[in-house]
């Protein structure tokens, strides 16, 4: 789940879609209001969940990161996602066959 869906509201949601359509003048008003919403919600997340840190794994990065770009972009982060579990297998394939061969044994 996007950290913005778990702690922002409908209603959030609907004050921020309505902004540009408001009187000038209350824009900036309603802007630090929602803002200030925000960091209490954020307060309140954090305080009932912990954090937790993912494993730095720049595939499930690139895969978060796909459904928040534009549909040509997301092909690119698709192909990093795929170079870098790739890369993965390789590191682990030749961390493998690279320990089954002593430092002094010789071919």
């Amino acid at each position: 789940m996007i950290f913005d869906e778990a702690i922002l509201p409908k209603e959030l949601q609907m004050m921020k879609a309505f902004l540009p359509f408001l009187p000038a003048d209350m824009q900036k008003a309603l802007a630090i209001c929602i803002k200030w919403m925000e960091l209490q919600k954020t307060i309140e997340y954090f305080s009932r969940n912990p954090p937790i840190q993912q494993p730095p794994d720049m595939g499930n990065l690139m895969k978060h990161m796909k459904g928040l770009l534009p549909p040509e972009e997301q092909s690119q982060i698709e192909q990093f996602a795929d170079m870098f579990e790739n890369m993965d297998m390789y590191r682990e394939m030749f961390e493998g066959f690279s320990s089954s061969f002593s430092p002094d044994q010789k071919e």
